[in-house]
């Protein structure tokens, strides 16, 4: 019986480690939201995909730390996107280019 136990608290440990590991079933987005905010406001942002999460979506993180789960095939999604990476080029360039 006590191998047993062992055994599945293993497996129990081993399940709760490779979902920390990818970042936990927590943090995925369950819903798409329809939120839209100025571009400004926007941080960065990630795209999250199965089999790690549930579903396909980019999440935004604002400049407060707010997430707003996004679908990929929103117009407003695809321009933000474009927005962040061109001021992320910017960032990475321009400091590479002073030193």
């Amino acid at each position: 019986m006590t191998r047993l136990t062992f055994i599945s608290l293993l497996v129990v440990t081993a399940m709760v480690s490779t979902a920390t590991a990818q970042g936990g079933i927590s943090s995925c987005c369950q819903k798409i939201s329809n939120t839209q905010v100025h571009r400004d406001l926007l941080k960065s942002y990630y795209v999250q995909q199965p089999p790690s999460c549930p579903l396909t979506a980019v999440v935004f993180t604002t400049v407060s730390g707010k997430r707003i789960c996004s679908t990929t095939l929103k117009l407003w999604t695809q321009t933000s996107m474009a927005y962040l990476d061109g001021k992320n080029w910017h960032r990475i360039h321009n400091n590479t280019q002073r030193k």
